[in-house]
């Protein structure tokens, strides 16, 4: 069956987020050598024991001391390769679909994979590897393939010793597993205890109890030695006891109007899944976002993580059904995209951001109706 024209339309989409991300990847990876970026990719086991995220730092690490090739080439290889294949499995997934507006909607959606264009600073992260995890099995369960239960266990185990964010996911993986594979309900409970949420947290204790910190005292020398000076030492000077509340209460403001980028997202969402008449259990929303809690109360980053909520959701829900809209949904959700296009959410501080005149307002409207709620609680 040939595709719909929105079809194409999402894979130039899709092309252009493909370029951008390869293109900010070689920038950050190479030419600039971020600490927060490369430095990233290059925590390893080797200078000074076990520690987290240092996984795939010390396969290159390996790669660079047999090979000689430059850190930096090394790592922007490998990046190259991953989304290369995440993409390539994008297209492919959306291209056996029957896709309507509302799926355009979600791939542009500036809190999801629009933030690819938007910010895209949000390149050459680490979630990568989640995402193209995820697709894989995503694919895998709609082709009808069996995915062993120990390999979804070693995927997971990789992805969280590559970044411990991963575990603040689980319920993704957990919940695709329920409602798509066959067994009873006590089984598939049974199954998913076993083989993903414990061996998951069992290593999340390992590392938060018996690892290292991930700056060691000979960390930048031990770089240095194997030919890299980082052109910012970003993690490699981070203050594990950095006061995380004190910043977010002199940048109060920015992290509140990353409730609007979500309202905005999950109202995008919300109107896919009435109009396509799908149904996302609430009980998994209500399970995934208490695992985030603890992960937005300590990382910074609040754009990354809301970021890689609305894409793995995106991923999930686009194999489901797809119904043909009426002209008047047509111009709704196309209205819906023109203004999904006007804002921007940043990966950290900058929580909501459009054009001057709309930004004023709508944030206008915010603080009228956040401090409403704030004298009640405080009268």
């Amino acid at each position: 069956m040939k595709p719909k024209p929105v079809t194409y339309i999402i894979s130039i989409v899709l092309a252009i987020y493909y370029f951008v991300s390869i293109k900010t990847t070689y920038s950050l990876i190479v030419e600039n050598k971020g600490g927060w970026y490369l430095g990233e990719w290059l925590i390893n086991y080797q200078d000074g024991g076990f520690k987290r995220r240092g996984f795939f730092g010390t396969l290159f690490i390996a790669i660079n001391e047999i090979s000689k090739i430059n850190l930096e080439y090394i790592i922007f290889a490998f990046l190259f390769v991953v989304y290369t294949l995440f993409f390539y499995l994008l297209v492919k997934l959306f291209w056996k679909e029957k896709n309507n507006l509302l799926v355009l909607a979600l791939v542009l959606l500036p809190a999801g994979f629009g933030m690819m264009v938007k910010d895209p600073s949000i390149a050459s992260k680490k979630e990568i590897i989640f995402f193209l995890f995820y697709i894989m099995y995503i694919l895998c369960l709609r082709s009808k393939i069996v995915v062993k239960d120990f390999v979804i266990t070693l995927f997971i185990l990789i992805a969280i010793l590559t970044h411990e964010a991963a575990y603040f996911y689980i319920p993704f993986v957990s919940f695709t597993y329920f409602v798509k594979n066959s067994g009873s309900l006590v089984d598939k409970i049974k199954k998913i205890a076993i083989y993903q949420l414990i061996p998951a947290t069992i290593v999340m204790l390992i590392l938060y109890k018996f690892g290292i910190s991930i700056n060691t005292e000979n960390s930048v020398l031990f770089l240095k030695n194997h030919g890299l000076i980082l052109d910012e030492l970003g993690i490699y000077e981070y203050d594990p006891n950095y006061n995380v509340l004190a910043f977010y209460k002199q940048n109060l403001y920015s992290y509140q109007t990353y409730i609007i980028s979500i309202l905005i997202g999950a109202f995008t969402f919300y109107l896919y899944c009435r109009l396509n008449k799908v149904k996302i259990s609430a009980l998994f929303i209500v399970i995934q976002t208490a695992f985030l809690i603890p992960l937005f109360y300590l990382a910074l980053d609040w754009g990354r993580w809301i970021n890689i909520f609305f894409s793995l959701l995106t991923i999930f829900i686009v194999t489901d059904q797809k119904s043909i809209l009426t002209r008047k949904q047509e111009i709704m959700t196309f209205l819906l995209i023109l203004f999904n296009l006007s804002w921007t959410m940043m990966l950290k501080t900058g929580g909501f951001l459009t054009f001057p005149a709309l930004d004023a307002l709508l944030k206008k409207v915010y603080y009228f109706i956040y401090y409403k709620i704030h004298n009640i609680f405080i009268n």
